[in-house]
């Protein structure tokens, strides 16, 4: 191997929170000098009378925490809906089956309906089921498991109902209450006041931040710029992990003690985010249900990642949190093989490599050499067995042993005197077992959730009930919609998001258009109003299961006396499906309403026309008060001009209406249209409005508690004879559905 003389002024190359690794081994020397140098730079910088959260008791934790999922709070296996009731055993034993021991959990109750109506973060957290008590239960539950829990910051979120204080003074007193032990959210780092909030009120929190490609340390003030790190915990980092030298990971190599994991919510293959995290000794942020998006982990990635944080777990902080880390140590193959030296911070003598393959071909033989004295042992940890240096001189050995493509390797160095590690024999027991299956021979391939509507009713074809409602004459109809969502935020199609329709075979925010025969039906010809709905109440003595936020916005149970004809609001889809049944109808399938707005086969894009006209929809509101008392929707017939040449009123842009409901293993949905009155300010990351007729919301679903919204409302339809036979209007052709 040639080495060439060392030189001060080499040149490294930084990526955002990234360095390259040195192009060759001859590269090495001036390379680790060279990055020493800028750490020591950078710890220069820090001011001492800050306290650092790295030194508190309460959250050493964090230094040990390598694997952490992101779960929706209404994911089907956290969440039963049926019950209303929190499932923390099913979720945690789904993941530790499928990829081993999780360590700490970011859970999501806002995003993305946030902004559908006023509420603001905090408002999305009071509603959750259970309320208080039933969060602190849920925390409860998953700290008997010895997994922390943090819940999310929506950094964006000043469009909504102001809070009238910041957020950094409000959530670290919320999330004491609920007992969350800490803050994750998508922004560069968090400001100081949230630490000393945390601080102050006698419950520290961890803060995990996100570095990418946007948010730069170097954005950051002069002042933050040398202290955040000191608070900022965590960070969850997008890394380009793809290049064939891996790089370094900047915040974990200036503090050791920092917590960075591997993160890319939207890859199907994580084989190289797995490599990149084992060698920088990072753990794993993962994403498999990603806003209602199901993208999980491969059967081969789950057990690299099984494996390679079982390792990391074994030798903890002691090593992986090393001042002495020494990224790219030189290995013998070392066009596709890398590694990283991590010192016990405790014990003389002994180290750990962590190697990764990044070639195509499998790598026997000679892979590194290595300081030698006798007395020491060598232990070939991915593999679990013990392994005898060769061509011991000169105090130096040659280590060999196999790495398959694409692989890992990780070798143990420790005195025959000194003690193992905890849980060492039964991880060496372990790999040496499980080892025995190459990662090669396991399938990388996942597969689309199945998707399906969770309810089809059929009304009696009866002439009664039908005042104030409309005929709809049927006819051949081409349905073609587009769903709106704020993820992913490439431009190419991802598949899962969005819907599945009956006759699709995945879902997808691009939908085909689709060639249906529409059978005639009867549709109500405004929205159900407030007056309507306590009629209902009265006669049908209709109390739900769940009465969080039902009507919340009436007094002494009935509406305020100026509501009576405006469209009722806070009501669950399993409240609008009770009045429907009492009223002897359904609520209408999507396409059924956009057949309506769409006047038929002259497909119009907004109701009266294809043009926006802003005189025929409620004037929009964007203030940051709450929706009620206030600031109500407008009269159902306040806007006759912009009925569809149907003669149906008020379908666009005063609330949206509840339609079809679709389901997957994972997560219920409500497909909403027409949009509302609401725009929550200064916000493009907020609930999308969908005014136009070919354009749907997505809207997901939890709990009527979480479910009800100040802009959610519904009109009925009611079945003839001819829709009845035809499934209500859910037969299509040969493409048999049921």
């Amino acid at each position: 191997m040639l080495v060439k003389a060392f030189a001060d002024d080499y040149d490294l190359k930084f990526r955002p929170h990234q360095v390259e690794g040195p192009a060759s081994p001859r590269d090495y020397l001036d390379w680790n000098a060279r990055l020493r140098k800028y750490r020591l730079e950078q710890k220069t910088k820090k001011v001492s009378h800050v306290a650092s959260a790295h030194d508190v008791p309460e959250l050493q934790w964090v230094q040990s925490s390598y694997v952490q999922p992101h779960v929706m709070a209404n994911d089907l296996f956290l969440f039963d809906p049926e019950t209303n009731r929190y499932t923390v055993d099913r979720y945690v034993q789904d993941v530790t089956e499928r990829y081993g021991t999780i360590d700490s959990i970011v859970i999501w109750p806002s995003f993305p309906n946030l902004g559908c109506d006023s509420r603001n973060s905090e408002d999305y957290y009071r509603c959750l089921p259970g309320g208080t008590l039933g969060i602190r239960s849920l925390v409860e539950e998953f700290h008997a498991r010895k997994i922390k829990v943090l819940f999310p910051v929506i950094g964006w979120d000043n469009g909504t109902r102001d809070p009238r204080a910041s957020w950094s003074y409000i959530l670290p007193r919320l999330f004491k209450e609920y007992n969350i032990d800490g803050m994750s959210s998508e922004i560069a780092y968090f400001t100081q006041d949230y630490w000393m909030n945390s601080v102050a009120i006698g419950h520290p929190l961890a803060f995990q931040a996100q570095a990418n490609s946007e948010n730069k340390l170097g954005d950051a003030p002069d002042l933050d710029d040398s202290l955040i790190l000191q608070w900022n915990t965590m960070d969850m980092a997008k890394y380009d992990t793809t290049t064939r030298i891996p790089t370094v990971a900047l915040r974990k190599f200036i503090e050791p003690q920092h917590m960075t994991r591997s993160c890319d919510k939207w890859s199907r293959n994580k084989t190289a985010m797995i490599q990149h995290s084992f060698f920088n000794g990072l753990g794993i942020e993962m994403w498999e249900n990603i806003f209602g998006t199901w993208n999980q982990l491969t059967p081969r990635d789950a057990e690299a990642l099984r494996r390679t944080t079982s390792i990391l777990r074994c030798f903890g902080p002691d090593f992986f949190a090393s001042a002495e880390w020494e990224p790219h140590c030189p290995c013998v193959r070392w066009e596709t093989v890398f590694s990283s030296k991590f010192p016990s911070r405790t014990v003389e003598d002994q180290i750990v490599w962590t190697f990764v393959n990044r070639g195509p071909a499998n790598v026997t033989g000679h892979q590194i050499v290595v300081n030698y004295h006798i007395g020491i042992q060598f232990y070939d940890v991915w593999h679990g067995v013990e392994i005898q240096p060769t061509d011991v001189c000169d105090g130096l050995a040659t280590l060999s042993f196999d790495i398959e493509p694409y692989g890992y390797g990780c070798i143990f160095a420790t005195s025959d005197v000194s003690p193992l590690p905890g849980n060492f024999e039964t991880l060496i027991k372990t790999l040496h077992h499980r080892s025995r299956t190459p990662l090669y021979k396991i399938p990388i391939c996942s597969a689309v959730l199945w998707q399906e509507l969770d309810e089809i009713v059929v009304t009696k074809y009866t002439n009664e009930n039908i005042c104030g409602m409309v005929r709809i004459e049927g006819g051949a109809y081409e349905f073609k919609v587009k769903g709106l969502s704020a993820h992913p935020h490439s431009k190419s199609e991802y598949p899962g998001v969005d819907i599945k329709y009956p006759w699709e075979f995945q879902p997808s925010r691009h939908h085909a258009t689709k060639h249906m025969q529409i059978k005639t039906f009867y549709m109500d010809a405004y929205p159900v109003t407030e007056s309507q709905f306590k009629k209902f109440l009265d006669e049908s003595g209709y109390k739900p299961a769940d009465p969080t936020n039902f009507l919340k916005h009436w007094c002494g149970g009935c509406y305020p006396a100026s509501r009576a004809n405006k469209p009722v609001t806070h009501v669950s889809v399993e409240d609008a499906r009770a009045y429907a049944k009492w009223a002897g109808k359904r609520l209408p399938h999507e396409w059924e309403w956009q057949y309506v707005a769409q006047g038929g086969h002259e497909y119009r894009t907004y109701p009266w026309g294809n043009e926006w006209d802003e005189t025929k929809v409620p004037e929009v509101y964007s203030g940051r008060e709450r929706l009620y008392p206030d600031h109500p929707p407008a009269d159902v017939d306040a806007f006759p001009a912009g009925r569809s040449c149907m003669g149906v009123y008020d379908l666009v842009g005063n609330v949206w209406q509840w339609t079809d409901v679709y389901r997957d293993e994972h997560t219920r949905a409500a497909i909403i249209r027409g949009g509302s009155y609401y725009q929550a300010k200064n916000g493009q990351h907020y609930f999308p409005q969908a005014y136009r007729n070919d354009q749907h919301g997505k809207y997901l679903l939890m709990s009527p508690s979480v479910d009800r919204c100040a802009t959610i409302g519904f009109r009925c339809v009611k079945d003839t004879e001819e829709s009845a036979l035809s499934i209500g209007n859910c037969s299509f052709e040969s493409d048999e559905c049921f």
